[in-house]
């Protein structure tokens, strides 16, 4: 037979287990109600993207932003992926660089960085594209934009966002570095195959450039050779050699270094 006092303490053992069970039940249903009255909160007006703050947008208008992250409808911010937005705003023609951000409990910021504009060229069908350094177009325009030299592209049809091909990436590189002084000397710049990158002035003088390298040098020597040399009866002016201009007259084909106080 059993002592009664050790029944007693079984069964107050199980009471005590039970009660434990129990406990542990209500704060298993209490914290899944709160999770879901996090997640159903989350996902309420409450903390949605209703404030969109952008900067930097010069070129790229606050509305295509909004469309292109997605955030016109006031998505909660819970659900943004703040990389594949970035990703799509990079997608569009004038942004090089975008950051998002997210301010709770209802913004959404984003940074733009937007490309430099450094040459134009006329299209195939009478339009204008500018282009950054890097090849990248970034707007079709019906008149000539101004402040930008020519680059002579062969009359190609490309849309905004797409590249130009990487031989134009030498005229590009020098178009960016040419002086804002020299700009309304130079007529266009052309790619040679043969000599590569070369400017043609308005003058009807021939400036070979050559590569894309010590292009800041190459300017100095320019700017130098048009503003103390004569150049009535010269036809072209060789920096392939920065530092040591060659200048060719009219009246013969050999070559004749400039002066430097011509």
């Amino acid at each position: 037979m059993t002592d009664p006092r050790i029944r007693e303490r079984r069964v107050r053992v199980q009471r005590q287990r039970g009660r434990r069970r129990l406990r542990f039940l209500v704060a298993a249903l209490l914290l899944v109600a709160l999770c879901a009255g996090a997640v159903a909160a989350l996902h309420s007006p409450l903390f949605a993207a209703r404030t969109v703050l952008v900067s930097g947008d010069q070129h790229t208008s606050k509305a295509q932003v909004i469309e292109v992250a997605g955030l016109e409808h006031d998505p909660p911010l819970i659900d943004l992926d703040t990389g594949k937005i970035e990703h799509r705003l990079e997608g569009l023609a004038w942004v090089a660089k975008a950051s998002v951000h997210i301010g709770w409990p209802s913004t959404v910021t984003v940074e733009l960085v937007e490309r430099v504009p450094v040459a134009t060229s006329r299209l195939a069908e009478g339009t204008w594209a500018i282009y950054d350094v890097t090849g990248r177009v970034l707007s079709d325009e019906t008149a000539r934009p101004s402040g930008l030299p020519i680059v002579q592209v062969g009359g190609v049809s490309v849309a905004p966002g797409a590249w130009l091909r990487a031989w134009a990436r030498p005229m590009l590189e020098t178009a960016a570095y040419l002086p804002v002084s020299l700009l309304p000397r130079i007529a266009e710049i052309v790619n040679n195959p043969s000599v590569g990158v070369v400017l043609r002035l308005r003058s009807g003088i021939t400036v070979i450039m050559g590569d894309d390298e010590a292009l800041s040098q190459k300017f100095v020597s320019l700017a130098t050779v048009l503003s103390r040399v004569d150049l009535a009866d010269i036809s072209k002016i060789d920096l392939r050699v920065a530092a040591s201009p060659v200048l060719t007259p009219l009246s013969s084909a050999s070559n004749v270094h400039g002066k430097g106080d011509g």
